[in-house]
């Protein structure tokens, strides 16, 4: 016995000293990833939204996220994705266990003997029912591993369904306000065509009497012209919009939802000195963790596959020719077994799936990285893209004023003969762009604060705890 144990034993010495090389945590991934202790841009001071929807105040926003947080299909396939995890983890767990299972059998056997010149058949009956029970010992922890990697699979897959959530919220919230802006864009356009038409009444009533030159009838039908075509731009534009909103709620896209009556304004600014450490809420950031905790998991399971592997079966019934007699306890027959089995030579199958655990977990520290790097990135740039655009909004809304005045003017001056259509018609397509623009320029800053909340994972800082109710 001892020649067999000893050997055994620095067998088994040996296989763990090989399995305990590499890394023992998956926070070595990062040591050459510095995280700022906050973010570089930022205003000097605002308060802390509650709730980053809140920031609109739109109790119609608020109602269309609910929608399509209930019935968008895609959310609903990433439901379904969490739910085959958490039923994974519980298959993952289930070697740890012993598994029973009854089992019953039942034999007719004929046999013939010869004695002499005669032959005599004999016929036998054979009831057998058992119960037969199996585990394996995890005694290295292989299996506990698996489990633990099945467990941080729930924990991303939860995680990816968070992200599918709050990117579905910052979707209909971005298609709620572009349909916004395309409503807005077709009433000025409207405005400018019957702007347009009403000056073309005035000039063709002037042509008849000679009062007005046929080329400024030519040149103020031409810009009618290209303001129904404008109206004919938007007005699609809008019906697109409405169309993609109405499938991001999970409704036929008939073009039929309500229409918003403007644009909110952004009354909050944004906090200096964000800490850093919200990325850290991000679902995607934490998935992407979760992915390559899991894969260093998978590797030390990998690893463990070349140790022995040690069992328990047992089995426990009776036996009986006659089936009344079948549960006579008399009848019983039991048996109890032991089993080590170790890889002897598998043609390089365990070293193959170590490598491979080994290079998925390379994948999944590296996706770890550069998501990381990219929620820094897009948090900085929407940081710096809202003091771009306050400027801008600005600098176009100064814009619009002075067309209005020049628009005027300029009216005036053709009254008086002392200015040629030309000059009007300039400054009214002047106002109308500077308005058009102004329009679109409300919105993009309204999508880049919604990205901003997308990057950050939520307002601008942690929602505080609830107390815990009795």
């Amino acid at each position: 016995m001892k020649q067999l144990v000893y050997p055994l034993l620095i067998l088994i010495g040996a296989e763990l000293a090989g399995c305990a090389t590499g890394p023992t945590e998956p926070t070595q991934a990062f040591a050459g990833l510095a995280w700022p202790k906050e973010f570089t841009a930022g205003t000097t001071s605002a308060p802390s939204g509650a709730g980053w929807l809140d920031d609109f105040n739109d109790r119609t926003l608020d109602a269309l996220v609910r929608e399509a947080l209930s019935n968008n299909p895609d959310l609903r396939v990433t439901a379904a994705k969490l739910e085959a995890a958490q039923a994974n983890l519980k298959i993952a767990g289930a070697p740890l266990l012993p598994t029973l299972s009854a089992k019953a059998a039942a034999s007719r056997t004929k046999r013939n003997s010869t004695s002499g010149f005669k032959v005599t058949s004999n016929r036998s009956y054979r009831h057998t029912p058992s119960l037969d029970l199996a585990w394996e010992l995890d005694v290295w922890g292989r299996l506990n591993d698996t489990r633990f990697a099945a467990r941080l699979d729930t924990e991303q897959a939860a995680a990816n369904l968070q992200a599918a959530r709050l990117s579905l919220a910052a979707n209909t919230a971005k298609g709620w306000f572009n349909l916004a802006e395309t409503e807005l864009q077709s009433q000025l356009a409207k405005q400018t065509l019957s702007s347009y038409t009403n000056n073309l009444a005035v000039l063709e009533e002037g042509l008849q009497r000679g009062l007005t030159k046929a080329l400024d009838v030519h040149l103020m039908r031409t810009s009618v012209h290209n303001a129904q075509n404008n109206l004919q731009l938007r007005i699609r534009e809008r019906d697109s919009a409405r169309r993609s909103l109405e499938i991001l709620l999970g409704r036929y896209p008939k073009s039929k939802l309500a229409l918003n009556s403007g644009l909110p304004s952004l009354t909050n600014a944004v906090p200096a000195g964000l800490p850093s450490q919200l990325i850290e809420r991000r679902p995607d950031v934490l998935s992407a963790q979760r992915a390559y905790q899991a894969a260093h998991k998978r590797v030390d399971s990998a690893n463990k596959d070349r140790l022995p592997k040690f069992s328990l079966t047992a089995s426990y019934g009776t036996s009986s020719d006659e089936l009344e007699n079948v549960l006579d306890i008399n009848n019983n027959i039991w048996n109890l077994a032991a089993n080590l089995t170790k890889p002897i030579f598998d043609a390089g199958k365990i070293k193959s799936q170590v490598q491979r655990a080994k290079a998925q977990r390379e994948q999944a520290k590296y996706q770890y990285v550069q998501t990381t790097l990219q929620a820094f990135a897009e948090v900085e740039t929407a940081l710096a893209a809202e003091t771009f655009l306050v400027k801008q909004e600005t600098a176009l809304s100064n814009a619009a004023k002075e067309a209005n005045e020049a628009e005027k003017l300029a009216q005036d001056d053709y009254l008086a003969g002392l200015a040629g259509l030309v000059t009007v018609l300039e400054s009214q397509r002047r106002v109308f762009d500077a308005k058009r623009s102004l329009i679109d320029l409300q919105n993009l800053r309204l999508q880049n604060r919604i990205d901003l909340y997308l990057a950050l994972g939520g307002e601008f800082s942690k929602p505080e705890p609830k107390p815990e109710t009795e």
